[in-house]
């Protein structure tokens, strides 16, 4: 929140007062639209809109500031909304992208992200063509650059923020940011120097960020050595709050680089700094800093210190965020000091704060970044539990880690429900809504009416949890997409098949943690490949796949990564089938394609599936029945020539003839609007048709259909979730249907969750584009096994028989079971 409030002094400050070519800032507290009573009229300055209780607001960023403080932030907010809204629409450019810039900040305040990110790129582009005369128009600018920036940053979105943060950079200095009425211009550009800074930190370019930082620090002390001597109080705390924020990133990269002597002096400066701007925040700050620094050093007692020490502090200015890595930074310290039963219980604690916080994001890309950040918390969590030997407390949190990046991938959608669902949704985002706003509001208010905040923040805790419990009574699934729900092993153990066993893959930066899972015992290995090794391997298999690499070159890759991922588990497997829980990069990998010393394809000596998530086996049972009608089979849209698939066509009439009485659709008449209305009462439903992956935002992924009658004939993974189907198997033999966004710690948010969500057990996809005729005769031989066998042995049976036509698993290979396949 330190940007926020150094932005927001920008916008207070309208330096050389009298030279801003007749500008002239309305006083505090006159609502929009008002000027001083002795300033001359604006040419068609509009009447501000007048809300239903009749409270108005000023058009100022600081002004916006004080509404939140005094309580009123959501009225603010939705004021200048409606603002822009009305300013929009007389085409008053200026007016209304001031007005969403207020919403910017207040939305960044109540935690509320993504308004603050919609108001905030609007603003921009109202804004963009203006021309800005006057030194409080252009801090403003600069201002909603670092605000808006900061935004993505805290949303996990590195590049946006850093890209904001350029062209703001660019911008200020076109304007120039020394001599008269410029000041305030050279205090944005410290600010969004800092903000590069930790941006390069963050993506672990530690000497940019180090001399990014430095030069921030150089920016904001020259600043402070030129200010005239009438400037704010307030101006000249920002700047020194902008010197020492600088300071403590630069300390950090110094750290990173080896370089601990730099860090303890910039820290020192820091100190010093602290005592002049008495903030407790940064206190704060300065602690957690410091204790990474003990850490380096080899000095976990102090370290250990240190972070309790800012935890206290953090706890009393209710810092959601970094209670989250102190807690982290304590585990790290009593793990270097041998303690593993203090280090998991801050670790606990940590997690309880990272899952209170809901994704409440709209893009995918966003939410996946913000949790991103967090898994660290989960991989130190499992590897300490394996350290003292609980597998099964380690399993709990590999599970909590997935359903957390989950929650966030799929955020706060009312779309993401079906049927009576849909008014739960509605109320758990106002719940939410409500929440976020609470805790932002205490975060802020510090000690300031502690008590009032506090006991809100309690009240709408109270209101969420209760409405918890009331969906897990419901709707058990419902509320695995709203929470991060507890996972039990034994409860996994009990809903596993006879003659299953069950692998759970967890990718960490060092190692692979690994639980081999059957009925009646666990046994957890540490596999000692790390991420960066694993990602070039799958990537190079893929890659040989792909291109119909020689054969033996093909095996060759396959064995090693067999002797890396399955060999250590051979021993401790117990019957033929596999239940498999991939993680990070292994959501890529082909499973069946590896190879045994002895020569075998996996695929040849076991069965196999794959879960988004071993929870997920708790959901699948009951789904699949109830469907009234014949198969579903689409083959071959009409989507024009060169996305023409003649064998899809054939695939599809494979399923007329193999069940009578199904719906076969191809050509024109493969549309969307068919899908929608038939799927519900299919007990069977087959796509033989293209698919488009959208690696930012995985909810617009789709598999491509005929459009008409007013469909787009993009069949959207957010259009799937509130499906209501009853099919006992779906099989998307379409191209890249399997791959959807990788997130760190979760599973793919891909078609095939999507289609498991919306009521069938079991989804046959491909992880690469098939070949036609291959996928052609692959298909017709599962279908012959489908009659007599679950979805998984005759799919084992199909690629076995598949070999002898396609030897090279690029004509097998590609095709995964997700779900209850037995």
């Amino acid at each position: 929140m330190l940007v926020l409030l150094a932005a927001v002094t920008l916008a207070w400050w309208a330096p050389a007062a009298g030279q801003g070519r007749g500008y002239r800032r309305p006083p505090r507290g006159a609502p929009l639209g008002e000027a001083p009573a002795d300033a001359p009229p604006a040419p068609g300055a509009p009447a501000s809109p007048a809300p239903a209780d009749g409270k108005t607001f000023g058009l100022s960023v600081p002004e916006a500031q004080e509404a939140v403080e005094r309580g009123e932030g959501r009225q603010a907010l939705a004021f200048y909304e409606r603002a822009a809204a009305a300013a929009e629409q007389r085409r008053a450019r200026e007016e209304a992208g001031t007005a969403f810039a207020c919403a910017t900040f207040v939305a960044i305040r109540l935690g509320q992200l993504q308004k603050a990110i919609t108001a905030g790129e609007r603003a921009r582009d109202l804004l963009r063509d203006e021309p800005a005369l006057a030194p409080p128009q252009i801090n403003l600018r600069v201002t909603l650059h670092a605000a808006l920036g900061s935004a993505y940053q805290m949303a996990g979105d590195r590049d946006r923020a850093r890209r904001l943060f350029e062209d703001g950079l660019t911008w200020a200095y076109a304007q120039g940011h020394a001599g008269p009425g410029r000041r305030g211009v050279a205090l944005g550009v410290a600010l969004l120097s800092r903000k590069l800074a930790q941006v390069a930190f963050q993506q672990r370019d530690f000497v940019v960020a180090r001399d990014r930082a430095l030069e921030a620090v150089s920016l904001s002390e020259n600043f402070q050595m030129t200010m005239p001597g009438q400037a704010p109080a307030r101006v000249r705390e920002s700047a020194r709050r902008t010197a020492a924020e600088a300071l403590l990133v630069a300390a950090r990269a110094q750290l990173a680089l080896g370089d601990l002597d730099g860090a303890d002096g910039a820290l020192k400066r820091v100190q010093q700094y602290a005592r002049l701007i008495g903030l407790a925040e940064m206190d704060v700050n300065l602690l957690t800093v410091q204790g990474e620094v003990a850490l380096a050093r080899n000095d976990p007692q102090r370290a250990l210190a240190l972070y309790q020490q800012a935890l206290t502090e953090a706890g009393r200015l209710n810092q959601q965020n970094a209670l989250i890595g102190l807690h982290q930074g304590a585990a790290r310290a009593h793990a270097a000091l041998r303690q593993p039963g203090p280090a998991l219980v801050s670790l606990r604690r940590s997690m309880e704060l990272v899952e209170a916080i809901r994704g409440d994001l709209q893009e995918s890309s966003l939410r996946s970044g913000f949790v991103e950040n967090k898994q660290g918390i989960y991989e130190l969590a499992v590897r300490l539990a394996l350290g003292v030997g609980q597998a099964e407390e380690a399993f709990g949190f590999a599970e909590r880690g997935r359903a957390r990046a989950f929650l966030d991938l799929l955020g706060g959608q009312t779309t993401l429900s079906k049927g009576r669902t849909r008014a739960l949704v509605a109320e758990e985002v106002r719940l939410r809504a409500r929440l976020a706003e609470a805790r932002a509001l205490a975060a802020d208010d510090g000690d300031a009416d502690a008590r009032r905040t506090k006991d809100a923040v309690d009240a709408a805790e109270r209101e969420y949890r209760a409405f918890l419990d009331r969906i897990r009574k419901e709707s058990g699934e419902q509320a695995s997409l709203m929470s991060v729900e507890p996972v039990v092993l034994a409860d996994v153990q009990a809903l596993l098949p006879e003659g299953t066993t069950l692998l759970e893959y967890m990718v960490t930066t060092r190692e692979v943690a690994l639980w081999v899972v059957e009925r009646d015992r666990v046994k957890a290995l540490t596999l000692p490949v790390g991420r960066a090794d694993l990602v070039g391997r799958v990537g190079a298999l893929r890659a040989a796949i792909a291109s119909l690499a020689p054969q033996a070159e093909v095996e060759r890759q396959a064995r090693e990564l067999h002797d890396r991922l399955l060999a250590p588990a051979r021993a401790e497997i117990r019957g033929n089938r596999l239940l498999i829980v991939p993680h990070d990069v292994l959501h890529y990998l082909p499973f069946a394609a590896l190879r045994s010393p002895d020569g075998h394809w996996l695929v040849e000596d076991y069965a196999l599936a794959t879960l988004p998530s071993a929870s997920v086996l708790k959901y699948l049972a009951g789904k699949g029945a109830g469907a009234g009608g014949g198969p579903l089979a689409l083959g071959n849209p009409d989507l024009g020539a060169a996305l023409n698939l003649r064998y899809a066509e054939r695939e599809a009439r494979v399923v007329g003839e193999t069940y009578p009485g199904a719906t076969v659709l191809v050509r024109d008449q493969a549309t969307e609007a068919r899908v929608k209305a038939l799927a519900g009462g299919a007990p069977l439903i087959h796509f033989a048709t293209h698919a488009e992956l959208n690696e930012r935002e995985p909810l617009a992924s789709a598999l491509l259909l005929t459009p008409g009658q007013g469909e787009d004939g993009r069949l959207e993974v957010r259009e799937l979730f509130s499906l209501d189907l009853h099919a006992r198997l779906v099989i998307l033999s379409a191209c890249e249907t399997g791959l959807g966004k990788l997130s760190r710690g979760d599973d793919l948010v891909g078609l095939q969750r999507a289609f498991l969500y919306a009521g069938t057990p079991a989804v046959v996809t491909t992880l690469w584009k098939v070949d036609d005729r291959a996928s052609f005769a692959l298909m017709r031989e599962f279908y012959a096994r489908l009659k007599a066998a679950g979805p998984g042995d005759a799919l084992r049976g199909a690629q076995r028989e598949a070999l002898r036509a396609f030897p090279h698993p690029f004509g097998w290979a590609a095709y995964t079971l997700t779900g209850a396949p037995w």
